[in-house]
């Protein structure tokens, strides 16, 4: 049977979601990326652990991809959503309804990852959300409308910081992270409000400056808890605030939001 990658994913950040956002239904996984050669016309054995978990229609968009950058992110990203369902299916005892490679996570006009309804028709479709950043990529799979990010700390993140944080938010952030670097602070914001964004996607994605960051914030011993109010007023039934988990990997941020069924169907 084939190795497959180790999961990186902090068991902090997982047990605090299932705790705190009360999600018990969710997976999360976080993989190093590893280089892809080219996709030859005939499908090769020496490729990295798990490619074989890709579904023919996932294999035929790996082998579209030019530059050896974004096959290593969209296998990556792939293999993590796998590994995500069968943890979900495993550990909510429904059991996987047919081979990994036989189910397809596609995307929906906007880019939204999705998991296709071929061979699930007798279960509900779970919700996914996928990211790269750097040298990882990471998938989060949970019953209801989720977002996931990681984000390495680069300097452009201080360059670009008005497209994103508001002063009161720096503010607010000098305050909550007094100990912390300008650059890990803004990194924490960055992938709270990327994972907001990819979770409020299934109505319509909000603009970074569409989110603002609120007290009162909980500290965890690994984690931040984070509440980010939605400024989008014209858009019907879009929370008025989201929560999400923000935590430090190594020298990158990972953030994840989950939906609750309330803000869903409100």
């Amino acid at each position: 049977m084939e190795q497959l990658p180790g999961d990186l994913f902090p068991p902090d950040l997982k047990q605090a979601a299932i705790t705190l956002l009360g999600r018990p239904a969710l997976a999360a996984i976080l993989l190093k990326q590893l280089p892809v050669k080219a996709v030859p016309a005939a499908f090769p054995a020496d490729y990295p652990p798990g490619t074989a978990l890709l579904h023919p229609h996932e294999i035929e968009r790996l082998g579209n991809y030019r530059l050896a950058k974004r096959r290593a992110e969209f296998l990556a990203g792939r293999i993590c959503a796998k590994m995500a369902l069968e943890g979900l299916w495993t550990s909510t005892g429904q059991g996987l309804p047919q081979p990994l490679n036989k189910i397809e996570i596609a995307n929906d006009p906007s880019g939204r990852p999705i998991v296709s309804p071929y061979g699930l028709e007798d279960r509900p479709r779970p919700e996914i959300s996928i990211t790269h950043g750097g040298e990882y990529a990471a998938a989060l799979v949970a019953d209801f409308p989720c977002g996931i990010d990681i984000q390495q700390q680069r300097d452009n993140l201080v360059r670009v910081r008005e497209k994103y944080c508001s002063s009161d938010e720096l503010q607010l952030l000098t305050e909550l992270f007094p100990d912390a670097e300008p650059l890990h602070r803004l990194c924490l914001l960055w992938t709270a409000k990327e994972a907001a964004k990819k979770a409020l996607s299934y109505r319509q994605m909000p603009g970074f400056l569409e989110l603002e960051m609120m007290l009162p914030t909980k500290h965890l011993p690994h984690c931040h808890f984070l509440t980010l109010a939605v400024l989008v007023r014209d858009k019907p039934r879009i929370p008025d605030a989201v929560t999400v988990l923000v935590t430090t990997f190594l020298n990158y941020g990972l953030a994840i939001c989950i939906l609750s069924k309330e803000q869903c169907y409100a």
